[in-house]
């Protein structure tokens, strides 16, 4: 099967190869060929990663076999066909060559889903001229879409493709003529996807990590702050699956990401939102991110043991395989411990209030200060003062000082990108992107300095934990005392960098932009 439709027609649903023979001259002009069977399988992120970037992974069985396709919206193969008979999952198991390399760059950590299949049969058909000689070649498609894990099927549209003959331009212009202009029928799409995804209820690009919450100036606080967290309360949603079934391990990160950006907007866009609503869900929030944060931590070991290994030297490389051991069975135990949890009244609990609470006509109890000004007063505000705090506290971190600075600074400078990021649609583009670039590589190497000593004390933790009595178990130790100092050099080196960091984030031109696009909207709430 090929998704392109360069020259197709969509037909009635009630039409079949009879009528077309008959409307094509009947049996002498229009000669029936084989009929096959044939399904494809479209696969993409969780977040859509291939469709963002103008492609279609899909693998198509047939008769001929099995083969996976790369092809690009308008139904082109980007990259020669690779014979696959497995599941498509993750990138770099697929077979070496163009269409992985394409793929793993675009996906990095996420795993490759099924999207949607496409199953039918093709009719074989030949247009023949008054001496019996094929002029145009037909396929009659009759298709269904079916997602993934249903037994529910959607008929799509039934398409007629042509295929031109060498030698009979005028025979083929003749049937285009035909069939477009005198029958009407309309061309079909270039690429089934489309209308594969619209049919089982599905919308391509529906989910991103990435927050951009279309908001108006003029809008009030508390409709904009109700708007960003019913995003973010959608994103926990999504998410929860993909954790709990442990698909890959970006689902348990964006779902925590959007938890630590939930609470942020709840504590940090003050006089809003009712203080008691603002007290209760800072705390149950603050409880989700305590359940997830184990099994995110050793996520985040498992996923650096590559370069664990890589780091040390070679003969020593195999003496990380006890950590390994030791890694994997303690992330089984928190994952199983996790999906307990977001399985528990308590999370069930916690996602329904939230909603009750946002999709509420207003709030339950007083009102905040700020709750019916418009949102660019309010955000320029908070930004501002959050702004003002990690200068104030940057420029007080001497090269001597101690790491607690570095942690209570990298904490500040993530609730000023949280702001910025919640409020970005209502400043202007460009300015907005160099602030944001500024303090994106400061935060950058504050969390480089912060997860290079997190990593190393959880190392040290683990090798207290492994008998020295053994030989093997005593290598291992040896090489996480490597790992360790490795990760301290690291560590170092971060902080060394550090002062060029906030220079440019303290830097006049940056600074200019900062008050010209917070201080002068925000003034007068205090």
């Amino acid at each position: 099967m090929n998704d392109s439709d360069s020259y197709g027609f969509l037909l009635p649903h009630d039409f079949d190869v009879t009528r077309l023979i008959d409307l094509l001259g009947g049996d002498e002009h229009c000669q029936l060929g084989e009929t096959t069977h044939f399904s494809a399988d479209y696969y993409d992120s969780f977040d859509w990663r291939l469709h963002a970037a103008g492609l279609r992974l899909l693998r198509v069985s047939s008769a001929q076999g099995n083969a996976l396709h790369l092809r690009s919206a308008q139904g082109d193969d980007c990259t020669d066909p690779v014979a696959f008979d497995g599941e498509p999952a993750w990138p770099g198991d697929l077979p070496a060559g163009a269409l992985k390399s394409r793929v793993s760059d675009l996906l990095a950590m996420r795993i490759l889903l099924p999207v949607v299949r496409v199953s039918g049969t093709a009719i074989e058909l030949r247009l023949l001229n008054h001496d019996a000689k094929t002029v145009v070649r037909l396929q009659l498609l009759t298709l269904q879409s079916e997602s993934p894990g249903s037994q529910q099927h959607r008929a799509l549209w039934p398409r007629l493709r042509l295929s031109t003959v060498r030698g009979y331009d005028a025979e083929w212009s003749a049937l285009l003529s035909y069939l477009g202009e005198d029958m009407e029928w309309p061309k079909a799409p270039v690429c089934l996807f489309e209308e594969a995804i619209t049919a089982v209820g599905l919308a391509a690009g529906d989910y991103s990590s990435k927050l951009d919450v279309p908001l108006r100036p003029e809008l009030t606080a508390l409709e904009a702050l109700r708007q960003i967290l019913l995003t973010l309360l959608e994103t926990i949603e999504r998410t929860v699956h993909g954790t709990r079934t442990n698909l890959d391990s970006e689902f348990l990160h964006d779902l925590r990401v959007a938890t630590r950006r939930t609470r942020s907007a709840v504590s940090q866009v003050k006089r809003v939102l009712p203080e008691p609503v603002v007290e209760e869900f800072k705390q149950r929030f603050a409880w989700l991110g305590q359940i997830t944060g184990p099994t995110r931590d050793l996520d985040v070991f498992l996923l650096e043991l590559p370069h664990y290994r890589a780091s040390l030297p070679a003969a020593m490389a195999g003496d990380l395989d006890a950590l390994e051991e030791h890694l994997l069975a303690a992330h089984s135990s928190e994952q199983a411990k996790l999906k307990r949890k977001l399985a528990s009244a308590e999370f069930k609990a916690l996602m329904q209030d939230w909603r009750n609470i946002l999709e509420a006509e207003l709030p339950p109890g007083e009102p905040g200060w700020f709750a019916d000004l418009p949102v660019e007063r309010v955000a320029s505000q908070r930004i501002w003062r959050m702004y003002k705090k990690v200068l104030n506290a940057g420029r007080a971190i001497s090269p001597d000082g101690p790491p607690e600075e570095m942690h209570e600074l990298r904490k500040d400078c993530k609730k000023l990108r949280y702001l910025i990021e919640f409020f970005r649609n209502i400043y202007p583009e460009k300015p907005l992107k160099g602030i944001i670039r500024t303090l994106k590589d400061l935060l950058d190497d504050l969390g480089e300095y912060q997860d290079k000593e997190v990593q190393a004390d959880r190392l040290r933790a683990f090798a207290a934990e492994f008998d020295r009595d053994d030989p093997q178990s005593l290598r291992s130790v040896m090489a996480i005392g490597a790992l360790v100092a490795d990760l301290l050099r690291h560590q170092q080196q971060a902080h060394e960098r550090f002062a060029d960091c906030f220079a440019r984030f303290d830097a006049p031109d940056n600074r200019k932009i900062y008050k010209e696009l917070f201080k002068a909207r925000g003034e007068g709430l205090g």
